[in-house]
C-alpha cells in the first residue's frame, strides 16, 4: 500500500513517523516550501526521520499512491484539491486532516466527487507529537469506512460517523468551543483565585460540585439552572466582574458568560418551567433554536 502527503508540517510529519514504525515503507510527500531556503531544510531533516521520500512533482504522487493525505493549512485545503483533481481516480482515497471548517470539506468533496474518489473528512482529536499515528482520529465521507478498513492494522485509531463529508469536522470544531473556552475560563477563574490568595478553597469548593458526575448529569443541571435563573446568574458575574477589574484581570470569559445569560433572558424559561423543570437540556436547546428559527 503506498501513501503520499500533501504538506510535510507537523502533522504529516508525526503520522509519517509513526507509521513508518509499524512497518509501512511507501511513503511518500511533496511540500510546496520543500525549495524555501529555511523551512526546507526542516522538511527535508522530517523526511529522513521518518524514512519519508519527497518527491518534488504533486502530480506525481497523486498517480502514485493508493490513500492521499492532504495534510496543509486550512486555507489551501481547497486550492489542494482544485489542483489534483483531474489526476484523482476511483478506488484511490483522498482523506483531508486539515482544521478545515465542515463547509469547505463539502466544498472538497462536492469539487472532486466525480472522479469516482473514496473521500474522507479526518478530523485529528488528540496530540499528534504525542501520540503520532495513533491519534484519535473521527472520520466522515464515503470512504471513511474504507480508510479505516486499511490503517487499522496499522494501529491507526479511527472512530467513523457516516459517510456524509463536513461531520468529522463538525465535531471536531464544535467541541473546540468547549475544551478551548473551558481551559480559558479556568486561566480565568485560577488568575483571580490567585489574586485574592483562595486558590485552594476556590478548587475544593468546585470539585465538591464537578467530581464523579457524568458530564451529561453536569450538562442538565447546568444549562437548565442557567436558563430557568439566567437574570440573577447574569447579575451574579456583574460581581465577579467588578472584581476582577478591581484586581485588573482580564474579564473577557466572565463578560462573555454574562452576555449569554442575558439573552437568555427574552426567553422567560423561569415563568415557563415555574412548576415543572424541563426533563432535560434537549429542551432549553430546542426553545433556541425554535425562536431562532422563527426569527428567520
Amino acid at each position: 500500500m503506498k501513501i503520499g502527503f500533501i504538506g510535510f508540517g507537523e502533522a504529516a510529519f508525526n503520522l509519517a513517523s509513526g507509521l513508518s514504525s509499524e512497518g509501512l515503507s511507501d511513503i511518500i510527500a511533496y511540500d510546496s516550501m520543500e525549495s524555501d531556503c529555511i523551512m526546507g531544510k526542516l522538511i527535508r531533516s522530517r523526511a529522513l526521520e521518518s524514512n519519508v521520500k519527497l518527491i518534488f512533482d504533486i502530480e506525481q504522487l497523486v498517480r502514485f499512491v493508493d490513500i492521499i493525505i492532504v495534510a496543509v493549512p486550512s486555507s489551501f485545503a481547497l486550492d489542494v484539491c482544485s489542483k489534483v483533481k483531474k489526476h484523482l481516480h476511483s478506488n484511490q482515497i483522498y482523506a483531508d486532516v486539515s482544521a478545515s471548517t465542515s463547509t469547505v470539506k463539502m466544498k472538497i468533496w462536492d469539487n472532486i466527487k466525480e472522479t469516482g474518489i473514496l473521500f474522507v473528512d479526518a478530523a485529528m482529536m488528540g496530540s499528534l507529537p504525542k501520540d503520532k499515528h495513533k491519534v484519535p482520529i473521527t472520520a466522515s465521507g464515503n470512504g471513511a469506512e474504507r480508510f479505516k478498513k486499511l490503517m487499522t492494522p496499522y494501529n491507526m485509531n479511527i472512530t467513523t460517523v457516516g459517510d456524509r463529508a463536513g461531520d468529522a469536522s463538525a465535531i471536531k470544531l464544535i467541541r473546540s468551543i468547549y475544551m478551548k473556552g473551558i481551559a480559558s475560563l479556568m486561566i480565568e477563574m485560577l488568575q483571580a483565585a490567585d489574586a485574592y490568595d483562595v486558590t485552594g478553597e476556590v478548587i475544593n469548593s468546585i470539585s465538591k460540585s464537578m467530581d464523579n458526575i457524568p458530564f451529561t448529569s453536569h450538562l442538565d443541571r447546568l444549562v437548565i439552572g442557567s436558563a430557568i435563573h439566567c437574570k440573577r446568574r447574569a447579575d451574579e458575574l456583574s460581581g465577579s466582574i467588578e472584581m476582577l477589574e478591581e484586581a485588573m484581570l482580564d474579564s473577557s470569559m466572565t463578560r462573555s458568560a454574562k452576555h449569554c445569560l442575558q439573552a437568555l433572558e427574552d426567553y422567560e424559561f423561569s415563568k415557563r418551567y415555574l412548576e415543572e423543570k424541563p426533563s432535560s437540556w434537549k429542551e432549553i436547546i430546542d426553545s433556541l433554536g425554535m425562536k431562532k428559527r422563527e426569527v428567520l
